[in-house]
């Protein structure tokens, strides 16, 4: 057998003998739900529901309707009982409330829950919902109110173009214009200049990258012109044996070094 089939067999045997990645999925479900039970904190609380989110999100519960009704009722459970004492993260956990009752299919009682997270403190995850929520109702003007909370709310320049980009989309606007009609003075120009500064930043990259490929492809040819000089010059040095075997190889030692010369300064000059 060949090694790279026998490799092969290897790798389709280890992925086989482990778990799903549903399996993966369900374990997280059932070792949150054990933390929550032992020590019912925001963060066992948040790891809970969220462990069930990207169970229901992947499909898990399709065939157990009645499993995802308790999982999502014991997450909130646990949701309430880690809530007077989570201080500034109150508002995140009923957000994490209302995703339960969303999974669950309970739609108003999310949508309560996500205004109610957010009436409590500006949070990422309600608030991503709720502009998602008035762009479907084709209220450019609460989108705008919601949008300009939650810039305020990022902290990195890659949080702040996500939510742009999100509030663009759900202006439903006709023109750039239209889509950046709730963004401030400040905003556009801070928005224009990171664009711009991005894209001169991956244009430069992009030069860097083709300079680096244009003087590898010419070490390359170099190695290669240097090899075939050897090759020339061992033909030669054969030629001038006269069928001395011990010539011979002595021409092709030659050869062979300096071949091995030129290599070696070609993976020198790529740094290698």
């Amino acid at each position: 057998m060949k090694p790279a089939m026998r490799m092969l067999l290897v790798l389709l045997l280890v992925v086989s003998c482990g778990p799903s990645a549903q399996q993966v999925r369900a374990q997280r479900v059932s070792s949150t739900r054990m933390d929550a039970r032992a020590q019912t904190g925001a963060r066992q609380a948040f790891a809970y529901a969220e462990a069930i989110h990207a169970a229901a999100e992947a499909g898990d519960y399709k065939a157990k309707p009645q499993q995802l009704a308790l999982d999502t009722s014991d997450a909130i459970r646990v949701l309430d009982l880690a809530l007077p004492n989570a201080g500034i993260e109150a508002s995140t956990l009923v957000a994490w409330r209302a995703q339960m009752f969303l999974d669950a299919g309970h739609i108003e009682e999310a949508r309560e829950e996500y205004f109610r997270s957010w009436q409590m403190a500006p949070n990422r995850r309600a608030g991503y919902v709720l502009i998602g929520y008035y762009g479907s109702r084709n209220e450019p003007q609460k989108v705008g109110e919601y949008c300009n909370a939650m810039v305020d709310l990022m902290k990195t320049s890659d949080d702040r173009l996500d939510v742009i980009a999100t509030c663009r989309k759900n202006m439903n606007a006709a023109t750039p214009e239209g889509e950046m009609a709730w963004m401030t003075p400040e905003l556009v120009s801070w928005y224009q200049g990171e664009n711009a500064r991005r894209l001169q930043a991956q244009i430069e990259y992009q030069h860097q990258v083709a300079a680096q490929q244009r003087e590898e492809n010419r070490v390359v040819r170099r190695a290669e012109q240097c090899s075939l000089s050897c090759k020339e010059n061992g033909l030669r040095c054969q030629n001038r044996c006269d069928g001395d075997a011990e010539c011979d190889n002595r021409c092709v030692e030659i050869n062979h070094a300096c071949v091995d010369r030129c290599v070696a300064q070609a993976k020198e000059e790529l740094g290698e």
